[in-house]
């Protein structure tokens, strides 16, 4: 399993739960959450993201959105 296919299975099994804590990310992953995320939206925008369902993509998104951008750029 490559990395990026590692991210979004963890990040997909973890959607529910606001993405999985920090500790786990950095246990996993070797980077810390904010990192995690942003690479996560990467891997959603591109060509790796299998065959995802939009709505997955989408409930991936608002998770990433939330646990990278700082709250006030999210309310505008």
């Amino acid at each position: 399993m490559t990395n990026d296919a590692a991210m979004l299975e963890h990040a997909v099994r973890w959607r529910h739960w606001n993405g999985g804590s920090d500790e786990d990310i950095y246990v996993a992953f070797g980077i810390n959450a904010p990192q995690y995320f942003q690479r996560v939206r990467r891997i959603l925008t591109g060509p790796n993201r299998g065959t995802l369902d939009a709505d997955v993509v989408a409930e991936l998104m608002e998770v990433c959105n939330r646990r990278v951008l700082p709250p006030m750029a999210r309310a505008g």
